[in-house]
């Protein structure tokens, strides 16, 4: 139980916290905790997973979505920058899958809806540098079905699309009019609450629901210090997809002195992005 307080004690003090660093803010209504996992060996699927608590953060107008651990990292980066860079060099050495286990967590991106305007942002840390795309906002085209299931509570309707390379399932609750979701999924008559991939490699299942939480709806500011390199789309996935190819030894210890001597091999990737329709050329 006294766990359990402070864990929230922290929450909220890093949320009131976090309000000195959003931009172009609008108070959030309400905020949906998901769990997200990520199949990282599509060979080995029941042992290669990413497990993270993630978030979806609503405005009126505009949306965040972020993984619930790298917020707080980013928050931490403001009060002792000692204790992010270990939690970053944690991150990059860790083999570990099950986010309980890694302070930072797993899932590193920021996902901005209508931010600006008629846009979608994303900015992601990887590769040893800040990314960033502004892009049109492209909502997914959904087929809504006939099956319904109960998710905390609500009852939810599936709905179908094929979105960015992947066939999506969703389930969405009538019962709360937002159209919004996990990820970039967005668009249907109701909050998503659950959604995954046909392959499974994808999956977002929410765990619990806030309103009018006290927090902003904006762009964190936390990393413009170090600056974000800014790049097209294609070129920001490019760049994902030859990082993932690459030689993590060598990047490591180039970066920080430590683990066995490299060699040349590159890594063997088996699995790939939420959307996958763009340049896979190394």
């Amino acid at each position: 139980m006294n766990r359990l307080i402070f864990i929230l004690l922290l929450w909220a003090a890093m949320t009131a916290f976090a309000k000195d660093y959003v931009k172009d803010a609008e108070p959030a209504i309400l905020e949906v905790h998901y769990t997200r996992i990520e199949v990282t060996d599509t060979t080995k699927r029941n042992s290669h997973f990413f497990k993270d608590p993630v978030m979806l953060r609503i405005g009126k107008n505009k949306s965040v979505f972020c993984g619930t651990k790298r917020l707080w990292q980013d928050s931490i980066m403001e009060c002792d920058l000692a204790t992010f860079w270990a939690m970053d060099q944690a991150k990059t050495m860790s083999g570990k899958r099950d986010d309980t286990q890694l302070a930072c967590g797993h899932y590193w991106g920021y996902i901005y809806k209508n931010i600006p305007n008629g846009k979608v942002t994303e900015r992601c840390y990887f590769d040893m540098e800040h990314w960033q795309y502004s892009e049109d906002w492209d909502k997914p085209e959904w087929a809504i079905g006939n099956s319904t299931k109960t998710i905390l509570g609500y009852e939810c309707v599936e709905a179908t699309t094929d979105y960015r390379g992947r066939k999506w399932t969703a389930w969405f609750a009538p019962e709360i009019p937002i159209q919004e979701g996990p990820w970039k999924l967005c668009g249907l008559p109701g909050l998503i609450l659950e959604a995954h991939d046909a392959n499974n490699e994808y999956i977002f299942e929410a765990n619990g629901l806030v309103q009018n939480p006290n927090s902003e709806v904006g762009i964190f500011t936390y990393d413009d210090k170090t600056g974000y390199t800014t790049v097209n789309r294609d070129k920001f996935f490019n760049n994902w997809w030859k990082y993932s190819n690459s030689n993590f030894a060598a990047k490591i210890q180039a970066a920080y002195g430590v683990g066995s001597t490299p060699t040349n091999e590159k890594q063997i990737v088996h699995h790939d992005k939420e959307e996958t329709n763009y340049p896979h050329d190394l």
